[in-house]
């Protein structure tokens, strides 16, 4: 005869606790000759049902304490244990918009090519013209070598040699009208002469010379040139 148990209260809702019971047989012989009577062959209820209790608080525990130590475990949706998921701290930037991308049109213009400036021609002074060439024509008049000298072009000193000019000394001079060259660094200028005979000291007529004026390298002023010079004996 098999010994089953036939309760029906809570202890047979947990399965473990009657499987542990369920292949057990006895026969009649062995239960009398065991001296185990029909009422301690079965389970009792009460002891079911707190096993049953226990085992599902148990369960309760360790779900919670999975669910805390592998809080992203009960996520997984299968795709593989690989799956890289970013974290809560990880933070993507948006993707800025097209518009507000630098372009190369926003690029400062590049600085033109500079080109050293061309220095500016100063034109002549008329005033220190003047000065020079007076400088000049005093030194024949007044037979001043010393003023004759500092009014001549240093390249020109080695030639003066006295104060006659084509063989009659410098009465009286005057400077007649002259231009000032708009890019040029010397002129030439006219002075009208009242020749001196050097023995008898008397007028010997009206003649017009020119002469060249220049400005050097240092903004000096000079008489460098007579250009009426006649051969000697001619």
């Amino acid at each position: 005869m098999v010994a089953e148990d036939t309760d029906e209260g809570p202890g047979r809702a947990d399965g473990r606790i009657h499987n542990d019971f369920r292949g057990a047989q006895f026969t009649n012989s062995q239960v009398q000759g065991s001296g185990i009577t029909n009422s301690e062959t079965q389970v009792r209820p009460g002891r079911a049902y707190l096993l049953g209790t226990v085992a599902a608080a148990t369960a309760a525990l360790l779900a919670v304490a999975t669910s805390l130590l592998w809080p992203d475990s009960h996520h997984d949706t299968g795709s593989g244990a690989g799956d890289v998921r970013p974290s809560a701290s990880v933070q993507l930037s948006p993707r800025a918009p097209a518009d507000t991308l630098p372009t190369a049109s926003d690029a400062p213009p590049a600085p033109a090519p500079s080109h050293p400036a061309e220095p500016v021609h100063t034109p002549l002074d008329r005033a220190a013209v003047e000065r020079i060439f007076r400088i000049y024509m005093d030194g024949l008049a007044n037979h001043d070598m010393a003023a004759l000298r500092s009014g001549t072009c240093p390249r020109g000193r080695y030639m003066l040699l006295g104060f006659v000019l084509n063989d009659y000394y410098v009465g009286s001079w005057q400077l007649l009208p002259y231009e000032i060259p708009a890019s040029a660094d010397q002129l030439t200028v006219s002075a009208r002469i009242v020749q001196q005979d050097p023995g008898t000291g008397q007028s010997a007529g009206t003649v017009t010379y020119q002469w060249i004026v220049e400005r050097d390298a240092d903004q000096n002023y000079w008489v460098c040139g007579w250009l009426n010079e006649r051969a000697k004996g001619s």
